[in-house]
């Protein structure tokens, strides 16, 4: 950095001029100087600087008309709003019938197919299994065959 340079100013004008000042004040002046006291500012909060938000209302589920959650709903099928929960009873031997049956369909659909699936799997087993007895036979045969190759020349040596 570099130096900086004070400038004095000359002393002798600077206390005439304020002799002069004094002398031509009127003490009114000289009390009302006394009497100024200066109020220290009240420092703002960084709160009281923010503007005020208004609080978002949070709705509810029933307000907005969502549906409740983990509730198994049928496709097509719509309860009204207003109604009551609870049992529901079937008239109709009928439909009551139709109902039932339609439900044990889908659970024999359901059985059917995961048994179908495990006699796919089991044929799949099954065939691996036939194909690596059938490589240990060749294998067998191989060793089998390659031991009497070997014999037979030990046995002609002799």
């Amino acid at each position: 950095m570099a130096p900086t340079k004070t400038v004095k100013s000359k002393p002798s004008s600077n206390k005439r001029s304020q002799a002069r000042n004094r002398k031509n004040l009127p003490a009114t002046k000289a009390v009302s100087k006394t009497s100024k006291v200066k109020k220290p500012k009240l420092q703002e909060t960084p709160s009281a600087l923010r503007p005020v938000q208004k609080k978002k209302k949070t709705y509810t589920d029933k307000e907005l008309g969502l549906p409740k959650l983990n509730m198994i709903t049928p496709a097509g099928v719509d309860s009204p709003k207003g109604k009551k929960k609870g049992k529901v009873f079937v008239d109709d031997q009928e439909s009551m019938m139709t109902i039932l049956a339609i439900v044990e369909a889908t659970k024999e659909g359901i059985i059917e197919s995961k048994l179908k699936k495990s006699r796919h799997l089991e044929e799949i087993r099954e065939a691996r299994r036939k194909e690596l007895e059938a490589k240990q036979g060749q294998k067998n045969s191989k060793l089998v065959s390659q031991w009497a190759s070997s014999a037979s020349t030990t046995l002609n040596l002799e």
